[in-house]
């Protein structure tokens, strides 16, 4: 690997409001030798939050073990080929793994596969990768990672979600795009066969009228909760049973204009822009949020591009209104957003490209946060200094962030002299996980006279739902589901339940929580 630092200190401001300037550490993390490095990822190892991997187009690979100061990096390659759409994850053993397109330009087998490559070293080296999605002669293309971080027996699988093309780029009618799901329950050695997601499809233009950008998520439960763009809406999926079949899909937001910004839409000095969603979950029991979906996407409702988000309390079945996260009031765009949640605190934060400040294309990046469940966004800008993009150079379609507690860390492009280059910012965050109210679920197994029971109290009047799930995930019964007033309650577990292990959630307006029974009458 080849080596290099690149350390700017700046001072970056609040927009919303603060009175005082926090001061951040900008790095340089690609070469200046390295061609045009666009579209571009970053994980941070939670066995050890000071490794750090990155990437970029085509394939780029970039390692820090001294939290993003200095940086290593190397080209991988695959037996299958490489064409970028890199995407980078570790899981919580530290495993590891580096997602892209596969083939050779020109080449019969171009965009065949999703390709996911394992890293046991935290980089040092990487597997010969394993192929997902063939289906020949279809195309596979832009693929992401989820993580399933839920406290059930599905805690560990790595999920990941496509789109397909019948012929990319084609505008024949004859040919279609559609989403599709897979896992591994083995931490990447084999994949489970593709799964289809979406019910309606989409063109082959790779443009607002393709189904694409697809992320998954799971819930507390271990559900699979799923997002994409098409056809101007926000569509949303969930499947209950591990990933085998997936409902009707619903559009939960629309997105006027679509996800793909270009021509009369084009952001200025851009080649293209996209608004992608992206999706998120609160799995931290102790989180007041707990169990939380958040999602976010951009969209030019208001004639320019603005980031947006909503949030559901209970597995996406009701949807808050959505909010403008970038909370300026000027008519300039703001453009590529990435969003991420840290699993320690339950903050949320999202990077984008931001040009509040300036008539031109002159652009900044900004951070925003919130730690109120999604209710409100502190803005606050991170780049070092604004720069100008020119349209005749492609920017990518993304930029992305990672957090782990407290420690967040977005990467993105910037252009100087029409050249690109990849940058971080380093970020502490302050503030500690917002607590869950004393409405938690409280789980006890009485006695042998008695039946095994669910003790449980809530704040105030309101809806609550209390469901028992096996360790697979799989719903046992609905325990409760009515109105009640604030006061401790208890329930009996129903005789017909057999003795085991099982988990407790409950849903009420103060958001889901969860907790687990073993029954042994």
């Amino acid at each position: 690997m080849r080596k290099t630092c690149w350390i700017l200190f700046f001072a970056a401001y609040y927009a919303a409001g603060a009175a005082h300037a926090q001061t951040f550490t900008n790095v340089r993390i690609s070469d200046p030798s390295l061609r045009d490095p666009e579209e571009v990822t970053i994980a941070i190892n939670p066995k050890n939050p000071n490794q750090l991997a990155a990437g970029s187009n085509l394939n780029y690979f970039y390692s820090s073990s001294d939290a993003g100061l200095t940086w290593s990096w190397t080209r991988l390659t695959s037996q299958y080929g490489f064409w970028g759409d890199p995407n980078l994850m570790f899981d919580d053993s530290g495993i590891l793994y580096y997602e892209h397109l596969s083939g050779f330009y020109g080449q019969p087998e171009f965009l065949w596969r999703i390709v996911v490559q394992r890293s046991l070293d935290a980089g040092m080296s990487f597997d010969s990768g394993e192929q997902i999605g063939l289906d020949t002669p279809t195309q596979q293309d832009k693929g992401w990672l989820g993580l399933d971080r839920s406290q059930t027996a599905s805690n560990g699988t790595i999920m990941t979600s496509w789109n397909e093309d019948d012929l990319y780029g084609s505008y024949s009618p004859k040919d279609s795009s559609r989403i599709f799901f897979s896992k591994t329950t083995d931490r990447g050695e084999t994949w489970s066969q593709r799964v289809r997601v979406d019910h309606w499809g989409g063109d082959c233009v790779d443009s607002s009228n393709t189904v694409e950008g697809a992320v998954t998520t799971t819930g507390p439960d271990g559900t699979i909760y799923i997002v994409w763009s098409g056809h101007d809406s926000i569509y949303f999926n969930r499947s209950t049973d591990g990933g085998k079949t997936f409902g009707q899909e619903q559009a939960i937001a629309d997105q006027p204009r679509g996800w793909c910004f270009e021509g009369t839409m084009a952001i200025p000095g851009i080649f293209r822009g996209n608004g992608f969603p992206m999706i998120v979950s609160d799995l931290n029991p102790k989180s007041q949020f707990y169990g939380r979906l958040y999602v976010m996407w951009s969209d030019q409702r208001r004639g320019v591009t603005d980031v947006y988000s909503m949030y559901s309390p209970d597995g996406g079945n009701t949807w808050s209104n959505m909010l403008r996260v970038n909370n300026d009031s000027a008519m300039n765009h703001h453009f590529f957003p990435s969003m991420t949640i840290d699993p320690v605190t339950g903050h949320l934060f999202l990077a984008f490209y931001d040009r509040r400040h300036y008539l031109d294309s002159e652009t900044d990046v900004y951070l925003a946060r919130s730690t109120d469940g999604g209710q409100s966004f502190d803005n606050m800008r991170i780049s070092q200094s604004a720069f100008g993009p020119d349209s005749i150079v492609f920017f990518g379609d993304y930029i992305h962030i990672a957090a782990y507690n407290r420690k967040v860390f977005p990467i993105w492009m910037r252009m100087d002299d029409s050249a690109l280059s990849v940058w971080t910012a380093i970020v502490q965050d302050t503030g500690t996980l917002a607590e869950a109210p004393s409405n938690n679920v409280s789980i006890e197994a009485t006695g042998s006279m008695e039946l095994p029971g669910i003790d449980f109290s809530i704040a105030d009047y309101g809806h609550v739902n209390i469901d028992m799930f096996d360790v697979l995930g799989r719903r046992v019964s609905t325990l409760l589901e009515g109105t009640y007033g604030a006061g401790e309650y208890r329930i009996p577990i129903p005789q017909f339940v057999p003795n085991g292990a099982y988990f407790i959630q409950m849903t009420s307006l103060a958001g889901m929580n969860a907790a687990k029974i073993n029954i042994a009458r």
